[in-house]
This record gives structure tokens, sequence and C-alpha cells, in this order.
């Protein structure tokens, strides 16, 4: 099965969000524009989404994700760095 099936909301949020046009310091900002402008249901597949890329603990997919996608050359660190902040400030109601 391709991984990328399963990171739809995870590839919009990179799209659409957190693009190539954002700094990294605008993230929080970013967190919060998502959280408002979209709904519930969307806040909750991305979570699901990025505890899923923790468990799985691919880097490489997820480093080469977040380069076709997101247009960011992210290391290790950096990812977990992106994730960790999302989850921290994704608000689910």
């Amino acid at each position: 099965m391709n991984k990328e099936l399963n990171f739809e909301t995870f590839k919009y949020f990179l799209e659409c969000y957190f693009n190539v046009s954002a700094n990294y310091d605008e993230l929080n900002k970013i967190i919060n524009d998502f959280n408002s402008f979209e709904n519930t249901k969307c806040r909750n597949k991305l979570r699901a989404e990025l505890k899923l890329i923790l468990q799985l603990e691919d880097w490489d997919f997820v480093q080469g994700f977040v380069k076709k996608y997101g247009m960011r050359k992210m290391n290790e660190e950096k990812l977990k760095w992106l994730i960790q902040s999302v989850l921290d400030n994704l608000k689910l109601n």
C-alpha cells in the first residue's frame, strides 16, 4: 500500500498552510490559522496522521514526503519538532 495515501491531511497542511513561502517562526500562527479555518474532523484527521508518522518512525519516507509536498529539506530532528509543534497546538474541538 502506498503510505502517501494515509497522509492526505498532512499533505494538505504542507501544501496550503506550511508551504515553502512560510517561515519556521510563523509555525504557531500557521497552526492557529489551521485551527480557525478547518473543521474538527480535519483537525482530528491531521492529529491521527501525525501520531501515525511518529509511530512508524520512517524518517526517510517523511523527509521525502515533506520535500515533495512542502518543498522543504528537513532532517529528522526538525521533522520531529514540526510534528510535535503541530500536535501540541492543534485544537480538537
